[in-house]
């Protein structure tokens, strides 16, 4: 592997070997789409920055739902990797960036590990790679469920938000990245696909569930459900009335009345235009965009007390959505 950090397949089997036993302790189910329960997949998709991690460490998981389920990813696994002290000597940049090749394989090992297994899964998508779409259709025949939560950012204050956690993270001493606005909406132009392929494979097995979330200012930061369906028959997403009790959350600016529907006579999916929305909609009122002057000039003081670690690049992107928005 011509890489400045190598690692073999050996080291890789290594790795997977140590984390197995204890990763791998949870429950297991029967082969087949007549076996009763079924396995579940619980995706938490969205761009980059759309706070999937808050959503499932904070909300999701603390419910005691998931405590049978295998996460394909934790931060932690970078250090798994086998060089990874030396890495530490560069700094918390230059070890995200390259620990990345190893993440990806090591999941996909994971992954791979899980699903032939019948283990229950939870899984975080970036949107950063059109390899996302391919897999649902084949854990619809192994009989999996899927469970849905997709988060819906305004772009721009996506790309905020990687910025702000990228110098949390530097202060922090974890590692991170940064990442130009280009690669978030690369991320957007994969989700056409990709989101097709997770609502398609929801309609194919009864009791699965898409849930659309709003994370942005107007939403006091933290995600808010605009809509949440259920396949309650084969080939069908009926929308409900709200979400386990709670009503759904209404935004200026935006369609009021998100829903996603699907039967046999309407199979169009429909997740994905009601997500680019909220993706491409303007931050167009006067107190939002205040907010998002008040929340750059934050980051730009905390990336301060940072230098040198931070990029010049981080400065030059905050200051110039600064003078984008401070003018109504």
């Amino acid at each position: 592997m011509t890489t400045l950090y190598p690692y073999t397949a050996a080291d890789l089997d290594k790795v997977f070997a140590s984390l197995e036993p204890l990763w791998f302790d949870k429950k297991r189910y029967a082969s087949g789409l007549d076996s009763n329960p079924n396995p579940s997949i619980l995706i938490v998709a969205g761009a980059q920055g759309s706070g999937k991690t808050y959503l499932l460490d904070n909300h999701l998981l603390p419910s005691g739902r998931y405590d049978d389920f295998v996460r394909l990813y934790l931060p932690s696994f970078r250090e798994l990797h086998p060089h990874y002290a030396a890495m530490q000597e560069k700094g918390v940049l230059h070890v995200y960036e390259h620990t990345e090749p190893f993440i990806w394989a090591l999941c996909e090992k994971v992954f791979n590990h899980a699903f032939d297994n019948r283990y229950n899964i939870i899984m975080e998508c970036a949107l950063d790679d059109l390899r996302f779409a391919d897999f649902p259709a084949q854990a619809v025949e192994a009989g999996y469920r899927f469970e849905v939560h997709l988060i819906a950012c305004q772009k721009e204050f996506s790309h905020w938000a990687t910025l702000d956690r990228g110098i949390k993270s530097i202060g922090a001493n974890e590692p991170e990245r940064f990442m130009p606005l280009s690669v978030i909406e690369g991320s957007q132009a994969n989700a056409r696909a990709i989101l097709d392929a997770f609502e398609n494979a929801c309609i194919k097995v009864q009791d699965s569930e898409i849930t659309l979330y709003q994370r942005g200012i107007e939403t006091g930061m933290d995600s808010q459900v605009l809509c949440s369906s259920r396949c309650e028959a084969v080939d069908n997403l009926t929308p409900q009335p709200d979400f386990k009790g709670k009503p759904f959350f209404t935004a200026a600016q935006l369609n009021p009345s998100f829903e996603i529907r699907r039967t046999p006579a309407a199979n169009a999916p429909c997740s994905y235009p009601q997500y680019s929305q909220v993706v491409h909609t303007g931050m167009l009122e006067e107190d939002t965009r205040q907010q998002m002057v008040r929340l750059c000039c934050k980051t730009l003081d905390r990336a301060q007390t940072e230098m040198p670690r931070v990029p010049a690049d981080v400065f030059h992107q905050l200051s110039m959505y600064v003078l984008k928005y401070i003018y109504p």
